[in-house]
């Protein structure tokens, strides 16, 4: 499968809304731009995450990123996260609640990846995602949600 080198947009999806499309064993990211801030939605798999680097800085022109959520924990989902926390030091990083004790103290035992065989590269957590409330990316207002079934902790993200 071939990964796009530009972030798709789609006519149908809010201003300040890009889908950077991934390959295998990276999730899609999204990518939030307004006035209010940067925000990106998951971060791929580690071993992608020059590539996410690099799609993120390509449609930030230069902006910063201000802001990334991650649905859940799994390494497809939150891989890229350091390298983001590296490339942009003031980067807040917001996860859903059930994990916050295990990325904290760092277990990856606890995190599932050794148990796995997943890599993913230790990063920081700023806060957690709470199920019911409220949350601005960029200029959108989005509602946490409970998502449990694929992952037990995940989280959803709902445009109202």
């Amino acid at each position: 499968m071939t990964v796009p080198t530009k972030p798709l947009q789609a006519a149908h999806l809010p201003p300040g809304l890009t889908v950077l499309e991934r390959g295998w064993l990276s999730s899609n990211n999204i990518l939030i731009q307004g006035e209010h801030g940067t925000a990106l939605v998951d971060s791929g798999y580690c071993t992608h995450a020059p590539q996410t680097l690099a799609l993120v800085q390509n449609a930030l022109q230069g902006r910063a990123l201000d802001l990334l959520v991650n649905t859940h924990l799994h390494s497809d989902h939150c891989g890229g996260n350091a390298a983001l926390q590296a490339a942009y030091p003031a980067l807040r990083t917001l996860i859903p609640p059930g994990h916050a004790p295990y990325v904290r103290d760092w277990n990856p035992d606890k995190l599932s990846y050794t148990p796995t065989g997943q890599q993913c590269p230790p990063f920081k957590l700023d806060g957690v995602l709470q199920p019911g409330t409220d949350l601005r990316l960029g200029d959108l207002h989005w509602q946490v949600h409970a998502a449990p079934g694929h992952d037990p902790h995940s989280v959803i993200l709902f445009e109202p």
